[in-house]
């Protein structure tokens, strides 16, 4: 049973950091060129990709929690046998960080900066200087660096084991 117990565990938090890691590198090269190439407009471009975003985030989120449950129940039910060796603690410092920027990204930045878009009246002919279109872009701008700073401690994570 002890087997089939750590399998689970491994299974799940592997597809957590695979979830994370692979969605957030399809997102920001395939999705998204794809979407900006394709559309008529820069404005539709970004009401789609910003609608597939928000269902990236949301799976995101419970990648982040599964991650979490996951990586605690191996290290208190399986790794730890005395002091943890310095491979498995820099796999903990990755996974903090993945955590940390994937929130900030998918449960505040990415929800805000829909937010802002949704609620200002005719956005896209805003001028680039006005309070919401500057707001977004730093959001935006933001969010793209967690997303990258996650998707490089993900593969960390990933080749630590």
């Amino acid at each position: 049973m002890e087997t089939l117990s750590f399998d689970l565990l491994q299974f799940l938090y592997h597809l957590a950091l695979a979830i994370l890691v692979g969605g957030s590198l399809v997102l920001g090269t395939a999705v998204a060129p794809a979407l900006f190439a394709s559309s008529r407009t820069s404005a539709d471009a970004g009401t789609l990709f910003g609608s597939v975003l928000a269902r990236f985030d949301g799976l995101a989120v419970f990648s982040v929690i599964v991650l979490i449950i996951t990586s605690v129940l191996k290290a208190f039910g399986f790794e730890i046998t005395g002091t943890p060796d310095a491979r498995l603690v820099l796999r903990w410092v990755a996974l903090t960080i993945l955590a940390v920027a994937s929130l900030y990204s998918s449960a505040w930045a990415n929800p805000v900066a829909r937010q802002i878009r949704a609620a200002t009246p005719g956005f896209e002919e805003q001028p680039q200087s006005s309070p919401a279109r500057t707001e977004f872009a730093r959001l935006h701008q933001r969010s793209r660096r967690a997303m990258s700073v996650a998707v490089v401690f993900g593969l960390f994570a990933l080749f630590l084991g």
